[in-house]
């Protein structure tokens, strides 16, 4: 287990291959979870939902408890959402752009806005384009394919590590980080990023700071 801190309560939290581990959700987060990585057995209690990946990595599933789950690679709880039943095989097909040559797939959809969602991400090889960015909620990603390198805090303070097939990492909200991919790679890195709860989109820019906020060209 690897962990970067990026301050202010923001960091990453990586596992290796082969690792087993249980992460649960800071007191200053508004979602309530608990990610268990590698081998674990795993008691759903009834007002919770499971958050799955099969061990054969063909099948990405939600439902809700009381269930007991046996799980290989990882698996998330998340408290007091009760998640219709899911079972949705994976492939590599993408069909939403995301940003700088990236793409995306939903392979579970969030019913309404802003419950959690499981999506595909693929990053082309030979990729270093994509922008340095936040996101307002965590992301639990497991790296299902390819390899590439996460870039985590910011300008002139980044930490790199590599991402290989069998990977976790736990970014929090607000970590600023990118992937890429190596210049010659001819394979894409492909990551499952379970979002526990998902963006609100324009919502999330109603607010007084926003408003009546305006850039200015510092000549930089």
């Amino acid at each position: 287990m690897k962990v970067i801190d990026c301050g202010m309560a923001q960091s990453v939290t990586y596992y290796s291959p082969g690792d087993q581990g249980i992460y649960e959700s800071k007191d200053g987060e508004l979602y309530y979870y608990q990610s268990y990585i590698g081998e674990h057995t795993v008691e759903v209690q009834r007002g919770d939902s499971a958050w799955l990946l099969s061990d054969d990595k063909t099948t990405v599933s939600s439902f809700k408890g009381p269930r007991t789950v046996i799980s290989k690679h990882v698996v998330t709880i998340l408290r007091g959402y009760m998640s219709p039943e899911k079972h949705i095989k994976l492939d590599a097909n993408t069909n939403l752009p995301y940003v700088n040559g990236c793409s995306t797939r939903q392979i579970i959809h969030a019913e309404r806005i802003g419950d959690p969602t499981y999506q595909l991400l693929q990053i082309p090889g030979g990729s270093h384009e994509q922008a340095h960015h936040i996101h307002s909620t965590t992301r639990v990603v497991y790296v299902l394919s390819g390899y590439g390198w996460s870039h985590v805090g910011m300008e002139g303070n980044l930490e790199k590590t590599r991402l290989e097939p069998g990977m976790v990492g736990i970014f929090d909200p607000m970590t600023p980080h990118h992937f890429e991919t190596d210049p010659d790679a001819k394979e894409p890195l492909i990551v499952l990023p379970l979002h526990v709860c998902s963006a609100n989109g324009a919502v999330e820019f109603n607010h007084p700071m926003f408003y009546g906020s305006y850039l200015m060209n510092q000549g930089h």
